[in-house]
């Protein structure tokens, strides 16, 4: 039992150091683990299974990735990303986009978004 107990710990801290020494114990970049699934952030990474969001405030939704196979249900949204669209959006996506392609739950910790909004609006924003 002791050695899974160490082997255990073992995995969790050096499974955590890269995110400690990347965001200094930002829990911006801690939420974006779990979006860098599907997502990128930087300007050259490609599309993964949901498009790169590099540049994404101030777009309007499903119109930077032409090659991007978005949903027809986000093309018509006309929803622009913004703090508080985002907000919504990364709280219930299929409540703010009935039909989105976007298989993701949500997040409801109000403040966990703010900080992930937070990671993504510092690190996608056009040179």
């Amino acid at each position: 039992m002791k050695c899974l107990s160490m082997g255990l710990l073992w995995f969790a801290a050096w499974s955590a150091a890269p995110v400690a020494l990347a965001d200094g114990g930002d829990a911006g970049a801690r939420a974006w683990l779990q979006c860098r699934a599907c997502h990128t952030l930087g300007a050259a990474e490609p599309d993964k299974v949901g498009p790169n969001l590099h540049g994404i405030l101030g777009a309007r939704a499903a119109s930077r990735r032409p090659d991007f196979a978005y949903s027809p249900a986000l093309k018509r949204s006309g929803v622009v990303w913004n703090e508080e669209t985002l907000d919504r959006w990364i709280e219930n996506p299929e409540e703010v986009i009935p039909g989105t392609r976007m298989a993701y739950a949500g997040l409801s910790d109000p403040e966990r978004r703010r900080a992930l909004i937070a990671f993504i609006a510092s690190a996608t924003r056009p040179e």
